[in-house]
């Protein structure tokens, strides 16, 4: 499956005033693939065909990321991007299900689980989470080491350094999240590179990177 096939096999969600892409495959028990940061719900395409096999997988790319909208206003809370994923729920119908998220989807999650909670204990109506597996987040923000151009986005100069992001700046520290046996191809790091660069998606990287603020200041909520 390339990039081509990925989008043209997917769905739309209007949310607000945008446009969230989707995919929403296979049969059985819900699975919610929730996506990273820099990247969209094409990290998954790998596992897809095996994950379709047993489950229903829904994958949506967050508000300024992938074939989703980008806007420049300030939709890029955590609050607002998990309330995205239980919009999405619940025009699919969905009333429970497991999820599998990493890193930026990680803190979604958390939110997610927090409201899960709190439904719980209110006795109020929403979706059940059956199960969660966080892969590789920062569930512990003190423990967080953020790579340079995190640091540079999250500066008084972010809006700057969005910018300038080229497919060099974003090739270096792609590539620097994976483990030496694990680098990906040129063609992978072209797909993530032209999924960035969609709905003129760098401009919103500064935004979006506040996410890792929000980490510290709900800690102990999440």
């Amino acid at each position: 499956m390339n990039l081509d096939d990925w989008k043209n096999g997917g769905g739309y969600l209007k949310y607000g005033s945008h446009t969230v892409f989707y995919r929403d495959d296979g049969q059985g028990e819900v699975l919610i693939c929730i996506h990273g940061f820099p990247t969209a719900s094409w990290d998954w395409h790998r596992l897809w065909p095996k994950l379709t096999t047993r489950f229903r997988v829904i994958a949506p790319d967050m508000l300024g990321f992938g074939f989703s909208d980008k806007p420049n206003e300030d939709v890029y809370s955590i609050e607002y991007q998990t309330t995205l994923h239980e919009t999405l729920l619940r025009c699919l119908e969905v009333k429970q299900a497991y999820i599998l998220a990493q890193d930026y989807g990680d803190t979604i999650t958390q939110e997610l689980l927090a409201r899960y909670e709190d439904r719980k204990k209110n006795n109020l109506p929403g979706f059940e989470i059956k199960g969660i597996c966080f892969l590789n987040g920062g569930l512990f923000p003190e423990k967080h080491q953020p790579l340079l151009i995190q640091k540079l986005l999250m500066s008084p100069l972010g809006a700057i350094v969005s910018k300038l992001i080229s497919e060099t700046t974003f090739k270096k520290g792609f590539t620097a999240m994976f483990g030496p046996n694990t680098q990906p191809d040129k063609k992978e790091v072209n797909d993530y590179w032209q999924l960035l660069k969609y709905n003129n998606g760098t401009s919103a990287a500064h935004k979006i990177i506040r996410y890792l603020d929000e980490r510290k200041k709900f800690r102990a909520r999440w």
